[in-house]
């Protein structure tokens, strides 16, 4: 499969935003040269660019969002069309560039690392395409985040750079999950399944669920679905069900505010007493003993 180009970093800090504006350039057009010391994000209302990133051509049209790394020269080529597009300047220094597939995107989404391990993540890392073209439902959500920042980025409010930081956050978050709904649209059944699966498992894991809920909902035999699921995951549906609720009820047993039997019950387990079972088969402590730790 074709390498893909990605930024990745982890979300334990913000972006620092710079400035951001709205550009309308009638036709022919042509960007100016520069090699930028931050990065910039540029969202296409409409026309066409032609431009250059080193040794790179992107022709980019209405939809398109393409993010140009600091250090990186890029340059236009004349254009007979006009140009339309929001541009915003920011940094955020932890944010890497990385090549993947998509094989390999999916695979760190439903398991939090790609097969060549490489690129190492976990729940809170942030995966962010360089170029792409979201569908229309979520370009005018990334659009409709836009506006709201240009609409509060030029105040000068109290902690108004904090706000401005973590709008732009929200944006490039909405960035990357639309990545993430274009090729679970477009990729193969091989790809988006397991991520599928994933996704319900977090979302239902309070809830009974069986090999036979799974197959009347996703319309597969689960023994198919297994298997998908291993092979991108690395372990089984229900290792990975019982793993993840394990880890919820260590972040519910560090809150205090549950007993045992809740978190039980919370978490979908069938009584209080397999519940701490199954947390000592994985902990080598019980819940108590694990609280007690704290």
């Amino acid at each position: 499969m074709e390498l893909q180009s990605y930024m990745s970093c982890f979300t334990d800090s913000l972006p620092v935003f710079s400035m951001a504006g709205e550009v309308h350039i009638p036709s022919p057009n042509r960007h100016f040269k520069r090699t930028p010391q931050n990065r910039i994000l540029y969202i296409i209302t409409g026309g066409t660019m032609q431009i250059m990133e080193d040794t790179k051509r992107y022709t980019l049209t209405a939809g398109d969002i393409i993010i140009f790394s600091p250090g990186k020269c890029h340059y236009g080529i004349l254009t007979n069309d006009h140009v339309d597009y929001y541009y915003i300047h920011f940094q955020w220094n932890p944010l890497q560039d990385i090549t993947m597939t998509s094989e390999e995107y999916m695979h760190l989404k439903v398991n939090g690392q790609t097969f060549s391990s490489d690129h190492p993540a976990s729940p809170d890392t942030l995966i962010l395409p360089k170029y792409f073209h979201p569908t229309l439902m979520c370009f005018n959500e990334i659009i409709s985040q836009l506006q709201s920042l240009l609409k509060t980025c030029s105040a000068n409010a109290l902690h108004q750079q904090s706000v401005n930081d973590a709008l732009l956050f929200v944006l490039l978050l909405q960035m990357s999950r639309s990545e993430l709904s274009r090729i679970l649209h477009t990729g193969s059944d091989n790809l988006s399944l397991p991520f599928q699966i994933c996704d319900y498992l977090k979302n239902h894991y309070s809830q009974k669920i069986t090999g036979a809920v799974l197959e009347n909902i996703f319309h597969h035999n689960f023994d198919y679905m297994n298997r998908r699921f291993k092979q991108y995951s690395g372990t089984t549906i229900f290792s990975f069900l019982e793993n993840y609720r394990i880890e919820q009820s260590k972040k519910l047993l560090q809150s205090r505010q549950f007993t045992i039997s809740e978190i039980s019950e919370t978490l979908g387990f069938c009584n209080p007493f397999y519940f701490s079972k199954v947390f000592k088969k994985h902990e080598h402590i019980t819940p108590k003993e694990y609280q007690m730790k704290l």
